[in-house]
This record gives structure tokens, sequence and C-alpha cells, in this order.
């Protein structure tokens, strides 16, 4: 009897489309949090250099709420895009080989320090 195996045979090609999902989240949230930084960069007051001193040009000396907003935005839908992937990953964690996505969950807490920034400051 104990001679006796099962043959297990692998029927599984490669990752499933919920896998590939969030590994499409995953991507697009990093370039979402690339754009998110870009607005940022944008919104923030400009910096007085010497040539703004020397030929008396005036600078922006105030953060551009228009495009806070949409650094708030663009956080929110990532972070909600984010929890679906998490969802999804969670989802997908019956064999021994699956793994929780470590970008997934670094993502969310980029972006959620990302939204209680937008509301604090």
């Amino acid at each position: 009897m104990a001679d006796m195996k099962r043959d297990y045979v692998e029927r599984r090609k490669g990752p499933d489309i919920v896998i590939k999902a969030v590994w499409w989240i995953v991507g697009i949230g990093w370039l979402l949090i690339t754009a998110a930084l870009f607005f940022t960069d944008q919104a923030m007051p400009a910096r007085t250099t010497f040539f703004d001193r020397l030929f008396d040009v005036s600078v922006r000396d105030y953060w551009d709420t228009n495009l806070l907003r949409y650094v708030f935005y663009v956080f929110f839908i990532n972070f909600c895009a984010c929890i679906v992937g998490f969802m999804l990953n969670m989802m997908r964690q019956k064999r021994k080989t699956d793994k929780i996505s470590k970008s997934i969950l670094v993502l969310t807490t980029i972006n959620l320090i990302g939204i209680l920034w937008y509301f604090l400051r």
C-alpha cells in the first residue's frame, strides 16, 4: 500500500487570468504613482533662483490646489485598484507556491500615505 503513489499531472501551463490581472494592476499602479509624483512636483511652490532675483521676476509661492486635487484623485483611484488587486491575490492562495505580491502592499501603503498627506496638509 505504501508503494501506491498517486501520479499527479500538472495541468497548469502558467499563471492564470487572475494572477495576470494582479500583475497588470501592479504595473499600472506604479505608473499612476509616477504620475502623482510628477503632478506633486508641478504643484509645489517654485523656488526663487538668482536670475529671478536679478531680473525681479515674481514666482509662485503657494501650492497649486487644482493640481493637488488631481494628485488626490490619482492616489484614490490607485488605492482602490490596489485593494481590488490585493483581494484577487488573496483568492489565489491555494497552492504552496502562491505568494502575496509585496508590490501591491507597498503601493497600497504609498497611496494611503498620499491620501492622508492630502487631507492633513
